[in-house]
């Protein structure tokens, strides 16, 4: 991410809600809510693990805002940010394809993380369907990435992926649990652009303590 948190005192009161604004506003983009979704018909695996390496305290940035959070040993967290800045429970479990791991959120899931008060996801998305946030982990590093919504029209419109549109912008990967999972494996360029981060989160020091 080009930007880092500031150093220096803490916001003004009036800067204070552009702040949370701009966090509310990130996280929003981040589960792709303002630039359409793209929803997975069921999930690719039968049960979801905790990875290993999740777990401990994490500094979240999105767009510049950062956020302190705690994952603890079954991959569940309990200060994730969501709407208005107050924290929600969240489970970060998922599965791997290779180098590449997977958080699963069902609808509820993803609307808790974002604050979506109307339940837009639940509605839109089918029964049994979930959303998959991308995540790679390098060292202390982890930068995410959710599915580019145009991106998947448009390879499903040529015929490169199974799926269909869901309202507006609004995409549905169908498949199997199998295919699903030889989807990501070899096609998981045709949903995620990783040029664009989501968000990343650095692992938080000694040093970030003090």
């Amino acid at each position: 991410m080009k930007a880092t948190p500031p150093e220096h005192a803490p916001p003004s009161s009036a800067a204070t809600p552009r702040r949370r604004g701009a966090l509310l506003g990130a996280l929003a983009v981040s589960l792709g809510l303002l630039g359409g979704c793209v929803a997975f018909e069921r999930s690719p695996v039968a049960e979801r693990s905790c990875d290993p390496e999740l777990p401990g305290e994490w500094n979240l940035r999105a767009d510049g805002i950062a956020k302190r959070i705690r994952i603890d040993a079954r991959c569940h967290t309990e200060d994730w940010p969501g709407l208005r800045e107050q924290p929600v429970a969240l489970d970060l479990t998922g599965f791997k394809v290779g180098r590449d791991r997977y958080i699963v959120l069902t609808p509820a899931d993803a609307e808790r993380a974002i604050g979506a008060e109307q339940k837009q996801l639940s509605k839109t998305a089918p029964a049994g369907a979930v959303f998959l946030v991308l995540y790679r982990i390098e060292g202390d590093q982890a930068n995410a990435w959710l599915p580019d919504s145009q991106r998947a029209l448009t390879a499903i419109a040529a015929g490169s992926l199974r799926g269909r549109k869901l309202e507006d912008r609004f995409a549905l990967v169908e498949g199997t649990s199998q295919q699903l999972r030889d989807t990501l494996e070899e096609h998981a360029g045709l949903l995620y652009d990783t040029d664009k981060k989501a968000m990343v989160l650095q692992r938080a020091t000694a040093k970030d303590t003090r």
